[in-house]
């Protein structure tokens, strides 16, 4: 099993890139711990090229739920699976849409980071600024949380 961390967002549209960012961030930290850093950003089929069966995956994307901007939350794969329907847009499928449709065996979280606004900016909006050191070190904590719990199943 290898474990892998995967960034998914579009760095030049402000709060999207926040997935990207946590990644950069810790990829030094997790290469030390053999954790694979993928930077997919908005090419979801490179993203798939770089994940195997039998992968441990946390995939760091943007989400918009409407709560407080900031908040982390973590989805089981297999649930996203489940309750993932395709969704039409001008864009590519997403990553969850091209796991079942490949029938990857993977398992692992989606980590999920909510954004306040997506707008044309490199930057992240003041409060996922502020928010950032903390954001990042949830993220760990959960990511070497959840890789003991493996080691001792």
């Amino acid at each position: 099993m290898k474990v892998k961390c995967i960034a998914i967002g579009n760095i030049i549209m402000g709060d999207e890139s926040i997935g990207i960012k946590v990644l950069e961030k810790l990829s030094t930290q997790l290469k030390k711990e053999n954790i694979e850093a993928v930077f997919g950003e908005t090419d979801l089929d490179y993203a798939l090229s770089k994940i195997d069966d039998g992968d441990l995956l946390f995939i760091f994307d943007s989400t918009y739920f409407n709560i407080v901007p900031g908040t982390v939350t973590f989805t089981p794969i297999e649930e996203a699976m489940l309750q993932h329907q395709q969704v039409y847009s001008q864009h590519q499928p997403s990553l969850i849409t091209l796991l079942k449709t490949y029938k990857k065996s993977v398992k692992g979280f989606i980590i999920g980071i909510e954004v306040k606004e997506i707008h044309f900016s490199l930057e992240l909006s003041d409060i996922l600024t502020e928010k950032f050191p903390n954001i990042c070190e949830e993220v760990s904590d959960f990511i070497y949380h959840t890789l003991r719990g493996v080691k001792h199943a």
